[in-house]
């Protein structure tokens, strides 16, 4: 029952704010263990995006539209790079670079919110459009968060609710295809087990993803933009803990520093 309540959460913030899926879910982990938690997640977070995806497409950019002025450049820059990031992932302290995203994400969402007026709106370029995505896809390699830097993007643009959508959720959703891809590759993830979790909890994330559609639909873009960035700012949060164990050791250091020196 608890797994099914916070699926059910999961898919109502998702179905509302179009993104957030994994960071409203992440607590099926205190459940069941990663090898079956993470899989799950990402097979929910899909499914619901394409339900909701389905729900709005009358506000969804055509698919023969998608290149130049749709999500085909973020798309094609964001698996470009999936994996860059990989490669950081392996080779880098990605605890580090989680904590300085983290910060960067949960300062501007904490702007966003308390800012007096609203900005003048960015020009969209080509150019642009592949670099954030190719910056998404390599932020979602090593932190598994690409669609952060799509949210604040498409707030740059100055889009309103139903464009942000438009232009983040086929992104997102192309990104965790490319993960399940990568998953169902390497073998060994999906099991009989994570069948039944998932057959189980389907419909669940299905009902509150519509109802969480049905109340985007009642928002107005103003109250659109302000969710958005609470959640945001979660997620920051959420990045800044993540490099905790980082920030433990360089305090450490800096305490063993001090007392050699005094």
């Amino acid at each position: 029952m608890f797994l099914v309540l916070i699926l059910g959460f999961a898919g109502f913030v998702s179905g509302m704010i179009g993104f957030g899926f994994a960071s409203m879910g992440v607590g099926v982990l205190w459940i069941l263990p990663p090898r079956e938690g993470i899989p799950l997640l990402m097979l929910l977070s899909a499914c619901s995006q394409i339900f909701s995806i389905r729900q709005l497409r009358s506000s969804m950019t055509p698919l023969r539209k998608w290149w130049p002025h749709g999500p085909a450049p973020c798309v094609i820059g964001g698996w470009a790079g999936i994996p860059v990031g990989l490669w950081l992932l392996s080779h880098l302290d990605t605890k580090l670079l989680c904590s300085i995203i983290g910060l960067i994400v949960f300062g501007y969402s904490l702007w966003t919110i308390l800012r007096p007026a609203e900005m003048s709106p960015r020009r969209r370029t080509l150019p642009s459009a592949l670099g954030v995505g190719l910056l998404g896809g390599v932020v979602g390699g090593f932190c598994a968060s690409p669609g952060s830097v799509m949210v604040i993007w498409a707030n740059l643009l100055g889009l309103n609710k139903e464009d942000q959508r438009a232009t983040v959720q086929p992104y997102i959703l192309a990104m965790q295809l490319m993960a399940l891809l990568i998953f169902a590759l390497r073998g060994g993830v999906f099991s009989g087990c994570l069948g039944i979790l998932w057959i189980s909890s389907f419909i669940v994330v299905l009902v509150t993803t519509r109802l969480g559609v049905m109340a985007f639909q009642r928002l107005s873009d103003r109250a659109f933009n302000q969710a958005v960035f609470v959640l945001l700012s979660f997620s920051g949060v959420s990045l800044i803990v993540k490099g905790f164990g980082y920030w433990g050791v360089v305090l450490a250091k800096i305490d063993h520093l001090i007392v050699l020196h005094l």
